[in-house]
């Protein structure tokens, strides 16, 4: 049994590059995910079932509309109480709350006690869930990973969340029909109540332990300046919010013609709870088919402007199935088209398209555009819906016409943000005035295109600032560039080159890592060391060790900062490499060094590594440090 959990973990280490010390807590990140998004994919087509079954479609533009003002009202709540209680309390709060919810839910449905009201606060508390236990799971996992952990683990960790929704939704395709649709809420509540001991020993063992308050805080993210006056004054967010919200408007519309073609086909709750389940697992099974092989090509080749016209142009063709045929096979065709495209080609759009813009300013217009952008769009649908589809009667035909109105719309915006970021593109690269280097023509070429000629051909300023825009794009299309850059550039731009590759594992990068640690420069040395530290998977501790045991000086106690940052959140490293007894060992050599500027260099080390490893046990030397009066410090 030992030797099949080794071997197991060895492919986890060697396919997913999780590295020593990494695999437990990465594992139950993704099962907690899992679990959460299984529980949602159970719960979500049953209670459209049943509400749609019980009440109509006439009734959901209403549900629509209360859905957004409880988001809003929920997530400004909860936003308060993250500035005021423990993470951990409130995740529990919720899991625990959810669960007794579902269990009511439950039992009223079963004993048919106030059905109509049930199913109303059913289906707005199951939308309520979605919202909350999605966003407290991130929260949590950016507590429990750093961020250069984060970006190499949260691949492996997101397809829990790919495999919770295809699971969960065939699973309820097929224990509906000998467990009925009600009693499937048990089967969602096991696995919620499975995410609490996950959620326990998480925080115990991997952040409460280990983490400071001041590094738990830093970690949850808060609104520094308030984000509509962040979007007002940017024209380039104020379109990509735009795109936002017509997009949430328009799959509301999608949403509705579904339910209304669906719920008018097949009239049992169970059967219709079946289909639900079916489907919307087939929507995840789409999505990543599209995204693991067709929307890298699509982005690489045509680029940000035409990229962002695949979702509402398949939206196009299922809303025309459905006005010359409204049958189940156009709402099942138009329904793919939207879940499928938005999560894949589209998504990747909109991160390509969030490029020109600084990372802080990104994060807290992303922030609020998901919540309040999402939950007003979804509002304005409901109204919409009730005016034309209640009101005056129109059926899902007309409906569709109306969503190749707001297609129209969404077509233009996307055509006025490809023009907008070119402008803010330009702006952006053009920070070198005394350097005469011809900028690409952004406008006649895709957007990769021009960023390799730009690494190419442009000035260090701009190549520096190229950079740190892709930093966040993750594609293998890159590395011959940042070889060159390896190899030919300046060590400023070396600098910001080993800060992008991290991301990406290849043994010719290691190479030319393992000849720039011998470097002059102190900082292009860690951004080496910290690379070749990254990409050991399963030979971590001898590589560590390797390394603080180096003949070359510089090598040596660079290695000892770049061991700190890596031992600093791995407490199984951390048990095994005796950073404490390394770190005292090399202040006594400091201090029979003759040479100042090698003892201030040596010290310096020390004390960096004593912050940057969390070893409280040691900060009395920082203390006595900082009281000797010494200027270098």
């Amino acid at each position: 049994m030992d030797y099949l959990v080794d071997l197991f973990n060895e492919f986890l280490k060697r396919a997913f590059d999780i590295k020593e010390g990494e695999v437990k807590r990465t594992l139950l990140m993704f099962f907690y995910i899992f679990f959460i998004i299984s529980a949602l994919l159970i719960v979500k087509p049953t209670a459209t079932a049943l509400f749609l079954n019980k009440f109509g479609v006439e009734q959901l533009p209403y549900a629509f509309i209360m859905v957004a003002v409880m988001a809003a009202v929920v997530s400004t709540i909860y936003s308060r109480y993250l500035k005021v209680y423990p993470v951990n309390k409130i995740i529990l709060f919720t899991l625990y709350s959810s669960t007794i919810a579902f269990i009511i839910f439950w039992a009223l449905l079963l004993f048919n006690f106030l059905e109509g009201w049930v199913l109303y606060l059913f289906y707005l508390w199951v939308s309520i869930f979605a919202v909350l236990s999605a966003s407290q799971f991130w929260i949590l996992a950016n507590l429990v990973f750093n961020a250069r952990e984060a970006k190499r683990l949260f691949g492996f960790i997101g397809a829990g969340a790919i495999s919770g929704g295809i699971f969960g939704g065939y699973l309820t395709t097929i224990s509906v029909e000998f467990l009925g649709s009600e009693n499937l809420l048990l089967i969602c509540v096991l696995f919620i109540l499975a995410c609490v001991p996950i959620t326990k020993y998480v925080w115990k063992n991997y952040i409460i332990d280990y983490q400071t308050r001041f590094q738990r805080k830093k970690r949850i993210f808060t609104f520094a300046d308030h984000p509509i006056n962040l979007i007002r004054r940017s024209r380039h967010l104020v379109y990509m919010a735009s795109i936002v919200g017509i997009s949430v408007l328009v799959a509301k519309l999608v949403d509705y013609q579904f339910s209304a073609i669906a719920s008018a086909e097949i009239k049992d709750a169970d059967q219709l709870t079946a289909f639900f389940g079916f489907w919307f697992s087939n929507l995840n099974i789409a999505s990543l088919i599209i995204q693991l092989f067709v929307t890298r090509r699509v982005v690489g080749i045509f680029g940000v402007g035409t990229s962002l016209f695949f979702l509402p142009a398949g939206i196009f063709i299922g809303a025309t199935a459905i006005f010359i045929s409204p049958m189940l096979w156009a709402g099942i065709l138009l329904k793919i088209n939207d879940g499928s495209l938005k999560q894949s080609i589209n998504k990747a759009g909109m991160e390509l398209l969030a490029l020109p813009i600084p990372v802080e300013i990104k994060n807290q217009a992303k922030s609020f555009i998901d919540i309040f952008v999402d939950s007003f769009a979804t509002g304005i649908s409901g109204i919409i819906l009730i005016l034309f589809a209640g009101i005056l009667g129109l059926n899902i035909q007309y409906i569709s016409l109306l969503t190749i109105i707001f297609l129209i719309a969404w077509f233009y915006l996307a055509k006025k943000v490809r023009q907008e970021y070119i402008r803010s593109f330009r702006i952006k690269i053009d920070v070198d005035k005394d350097v005469k280097k011809k900028i690409p023509d952004l406008n006649n070429e895709s957007v990769m295109s021009s960023l390799f000629k730009i690494l190419e051909t442009g000035s260090d300023k701009q190549i520096i600032q190229i950079l740190k825009m892709i930093r966040e794009v993750q594609n293998e299309n890159f590395i011959p560039a940042y070889k060159k850059l390896l190899e030919s550039g300046s060590a400023d731009v070396k600098i910001a080159t080993l800060r992008n590759v991290h991301y990406y594992y290849d043994e010719e990068l290691i190479g030319i890592s393992e000849i720039l640690i011998f470097n002059d420069d102190a900082e292009l040395r860690m951004e080496a060391l910290n690379y070749i530290f990254e990409h050991n998977a399963g030979e971590e501790l001898f590589v560590i060790d390797e390394y603080l045991n180096h003949t070359n000086e510089n090598v040596r106690n660079t290695a000892l900062l770049c061991a700190s940052e890596q031992l600093r959140d791995n407490y199984v490293l951390k048990s095994e490499i005796k950073l404490k007894e390394i770190i005292l060992g090399r202040l006594d050599e400091a201090e029979n060094t003759t040479d100042k500027n090698k003892r201030e260099f040596i010290e310096s080390c020390c004390l960096r590594s004593i912050g940057h490893a969390n070893l409280q046990e040691l900060f009395y030397i920082i203390h006595s440090f900082l009281n000797s009066g010494n200027k270098w410090l």
